[in-house]
């Protein structure tokens, strides 16, 4: 689930994987896109694998337009609450949150700790305040979300990155170009072009081994914390500093091979 500004239903390279969509903000419309924000980080999950634009991290991801930001990109967090608690009414795996405050909410993070209870892996951008202060925003401070922070194509961490000790990994966010409004493509940076590569490799981890247990009595899904330690475990450390990276850049490649081999 893309909790965002929506995603553009019509697009070529999004519409196939799209299985349904939900206006937190108005619910006799749908999670069309309005901003494009929401549209960028959708393709960047899971954009087609045919023969044109981009190809997303899983091209057969399911995606699921939460509609929670407006035009303008700004929110309230009581449609985030009524989101999170849609997800866990319509049983989504995992949910994707690029959009940040540098306050908590008690209410806001008890919906974080009920959709974790709930078996949803939430990931969060880190934010982008690296250039004043680089302090994390919320969700992404909350420990049940994993938080990811950006880097460039040269493994350089990214200067407009947020940072600090709750940063778990991190991935590219500098010049991504991914789908956006009216099937068109731009290319943006940002922890909100960071966090989705996440978000698609846990997809990946789920699809790749959606039970297991030593037999079918006590076969179970991934749970979020063992989602985030697959993903720490199998991350490739960089030359930069843990703050930074957390455990490193997210590898999605050596996350489903390290899921593999843990299988019973």
């Amino acid at each position: 689930a893309i909790l965002d500004t929506g995603i553009d239903l019509d697009h070529p390279d999004l519409q196939d994987n799209i299985k349904g969509n939900v206006n937190m903000i108005n619910q006799n419309k749908s999670a069309d896109d309005d901003n494009g924000h929401g549209t960028h980080i959708a393709g960047i999950v899971a954009a087609l694998d045919n023969d044109i634009g981009v190809i997303g991290t899983g091209p057969e991801i399911s995606l699921y337009a939460v509609k929670v930001l407006d035009k303008k990109g700004r929110g309230w967090l009581s449609d985030l609450i009524d989101a999170i608690d849609w997800c866990i009414n319509n049983k989504i795996q995992v949910i994707n949150m690029c959009f940040g405050s540098p306050y908590d909410n008690q209410s806001f993070h008890e919906a974080i700790m009920k959709a974790h209870q709930a078996g949803i892996t939430q990931i969060a951008s880190a934010g982008n305040n690296g250039e004043s202060g680089g302090s994390i925003d919320y969700p992404a401070k909350y420990p049940e979300t994993i938080a990811v922070s950006a880097i460039d194509q040269y493994d350089n961490f990214a200067s407009f990155s947020s940072f600090g000790l709750d940063i778990d990994l991190t991935a590219p966010g500098v010049n991504i170009k991914s789908c956006y409004m009216d099937g068109s493509y731009e290319i943006m940076s940002g922890t909100s072009m960071s966090a989705p590569h996440v978000t698609g490799i846990v997809a990946l981890i789920l699809t790749t081994t959606p039970l297991r247990g030593y037999d079918t009595d006590h076969d179970r899904s991934w749970d979020p914390d063992e989602i985030r330690m697959k993903l720490k475990d199998s991350a490739e450390p960089l030359l930069l500093l843990p703050i930074q990276q957390g455990a490193g850049l997210a590898r999605a490649d050596l996350a489903i091979r390290h899921t593999k081999a843990e299988e019973y």
